[in-house]
């Protein structure tokens, strides 16, 4: 099982969007993926899941803020008694959002100078998220944990990239998107650190805390307009800049702490692909609860949006392969 988590400092990136899509196209080749929305904006939930699904996953304590109740409240520990929802009859899972996760960002960061100290109790709350995954993925055989986070670099995105295995950044070819990598590496390198520093002042672990060390696994740039099959000259000029920033934003600074926190993907390229923007197709989809490649004529789906859905399952199907075959 692997734990991955889409990312960047940038929000606006369709990193919910791709992220819902490679689930479905990883699912599509046989492996089962349990989806973590850690995001208080709740997007991939809704993007999942009805509001009527939404409102019952609240009230029934059965979204990912009722895992970690319990250590907000100070009564006990994580509940392992929350059960992620089924999509219909698929191999695929959700463990809901909830707004009120908001609650245990604070929350994290007042028991981050447990951390530090080596205190178990800042170690317990720090792990919480990730104990349930690796406890109820493991159970259920899950080959994929596919990680939506929120656009930023706070306490709980720390607590949950430094328990995933690899993380991936989705970029928009424009200058905010480019700009949100700056502090990507350095941040990182920073968390890994202070983490690698406190693991070691507390020997005698009662419970399985993160290994804290998130191995960059490529990017992908999402959106991007196509006009006579050629991307348009605006977008290409920002695409032309990504590789070099990607190599000395993040690459080179996490290279230079163990090169094994980087996958090179074709030699020394870390593109994993392009996504176009399929437009009026995205909404639909969401209506739907569904991804685009899946979309019917029952969804709305006429004339050439038929060619669109075929050539997004095929963009998709290549980015799953892609991912099953670099992230062993």
């Amino acid at each position: 099982m692997k734990q991955l988590v889409l990312f960047n400092n940038k929000g606006g990136v369709g990193k919910t969007t791709f992220i819902e899509h490679l689930g479905y196209a990883l699912e599509k080749r046989g492996k089962r993926i349990l989806f973590v929305d850690a995001d208080p904006q709740c997007n991939l939930t809704s993007y999942m899941c009805s509001d009527e699904e939404i409102d019952l996953f609240w009230r029934g304590r059965g979204s990912i803020y009722h895992v970690v109740a319990p250590l907000i409240s100070g009564v006990g520990e994580i509940d392992q008694k929350v059960v992620p929802h089924k999509i219909n009859d698929r191999n695929i899972w959700i463990l809901p959002g909830d707004l009120l996760l908001s609650e245990f960002e604070q929350f994290l960061s007042e028991r981050w100078v447990d951390v530090l100290a080596g205190r178990e109790n800042g170690f317990r709350v720090t792990s919480a998220i990730y104990r349930f995954i690796e406890n109820w993925a493991g159970a259920n055989n899950i080959d994929y944990v596919l990680i939506d986070v929120g656009p930023n670099l706070g306490a709980l995105n720390r607590a949950v990239l430094l328990g995933c295995d690899y993380f991936i950044v989705p970029m928009v070819p424009d200058l905010f998107s480019i700009r949100g990598l700056g502090n990507i590496g350095t941040t990182f390198v920073k968390w890994m650190g202070e983490w690698s520093g406190a693991v070691s002042r507390f020997p005698t672990k009662p419970f399985k805390v993160q290994l804290g060390k998130p191995v960059f696994a490529g990017y992908v740039t999402a959106q991007f307009n196509i006009y006579r099959q050629r991307k348009t000259i605006a977008w290409s000029k920002w695409a032309e800049i990504i590789p070099g920033k990607i190599k000395l934003d993040i690459v080179d600074k996490l290279s230079a702490v163990d090169r094994g926190l980087v996958i090179r993907l074709n030699g020394n390229q870390y593109h994993i692909g392009d996504m176009k923007n399929y437009h009026s197709l995205a909404p639909m989809s969401q209506t739907a609860l569904k991804p685009i490649f899946e979309l019917t004529t029952k969804d709305g789906v006429i004339g050439t949006h038929a060619d669109s859905v075929r050539k997004c399952e095929v963009e998709y199907s290549n980015i799953a392969k892609k991912i099953i075959e670099k992230l062993h």
